[in-house]
């Protein structure tokens, strides 16, 4: 009798195992060929939590956003099929396309997003002398070579030597450590470093400022700049946002440049090779 038990026990084990695994491969889901941003209708796209696109992309009712605190762990769903596409600013476009194969741009782009500076409220001065700077800056061929860099970005940043001149008010300015390459702390040439900071700098000079870089977190940065501890805050700040930091009191300058958001998927059905590391 026990045999007889056993034997109908393990029937029935095998006979569920055998109908998941059916089950398994009636649910698997074609390869998705998108090549076009209009192939994203009822599709998952990942995106960076927080990010611009992340902020533009809420409330679409086209799609269905999915969002990843880290980087790699993003790219680790669209590798498994967990997500179909994802949604990204050029800059990070590019660093994720030079440390992977298996990916493609998914043309047009979707939207732009510019880039400023959050400033406290007691320095309205500084943000009309920076937005008045910025009209003539954009003119120069020193801000058309940044713009250049910026556009053929390969994942390296080489960073210019603008020393700062400056002997008059000391601004502190607070940016995330990690901003790389808009704003960012580079260890092997121990300074700080980045598109943003050429900007900072060529404009510090220009009205004979000295500036005082706090490398930290955006959460740090961002809770400083409200409670006066810093001045101005620098790196990956989207005008996507000024609305709502205006909101609260923050004040920002004028854009000093836009890059577009695309999508990007796999761009066979196998898997994305990508190099973990160059993006950390």
């Amino acid at each position: 009798m026990d045999m007889n038990i056993n034997r109908l026990i393990k029937r029935i084990i095998s006979f569920f195992i055998i109908i998941s695994f059916l089950s398994a491969c009636a649910q698997r889901k074609e390869p998705v060929v998108i090549d076009d941003i209009n192939d994203l209708h009822g599709l998952k796209v990942g995106t960076m939590l927080a990010w611009e696109c992340d902020y533009l992309l809420t409330g679409r009712e086209d799609m269905k956003l999915y969002r990843y605190d880290q980087i790699s762990d993003m790219l680790m769903a669209l590798n498994y099929d967990k997500i179909d596409a994802i949604a990204v600013d050029m800059l990070l476009w590019d660093l994720i396309n030079n440390a992977s194969n298996g990916l493609k741009m998914i043309e047009p782009p979707f939207g732009r997003t510019g880039y400023l500076l959050y400033v406290h409220p007691d320095h309205r001065d500084f943000v009309d002398q920076y937005n008045v700077f910025l009209k003539e800056f954009k003119k120069t061929d020193t801000y058309k070579d940044l713009s250049e860099r910026e556009l053929n970005f390969d994942g390296t940043y080489d960073a210019p030597d603008i020393p700062l001149t400056g002997n008059g008010n000391t601004y502190k300015i607070a940016f995330d450590i990690s901003g790389y390459p808009r704003a960012f702390y580079d260890t092997e040439k121990d300074e700080v470093t980045g598109f943003d900071i050429e900007v900072l700098k060529h404009f510090a000079n220009e009205y004979d400022y000295q500036l005082d870089f706090v490398p930290t977190d955006f959460n740090d940065a961002y809770a400083g700049l409200q409670n006066g501890i810093y001045d101005a805050i620098i790196g990956y700040l989207s005008d996507a946002y000024k609305e709502a930091v205006e909101n609260v009191g923050i004040i920002v300058t004028d854009v000093y440049d836009e890059i577009p958001l695309v999508f990007a998927c796999k761009e066979t059905t196998g898997n994305i090779d990508v190099d973990m590391n160059s993006l950390e």
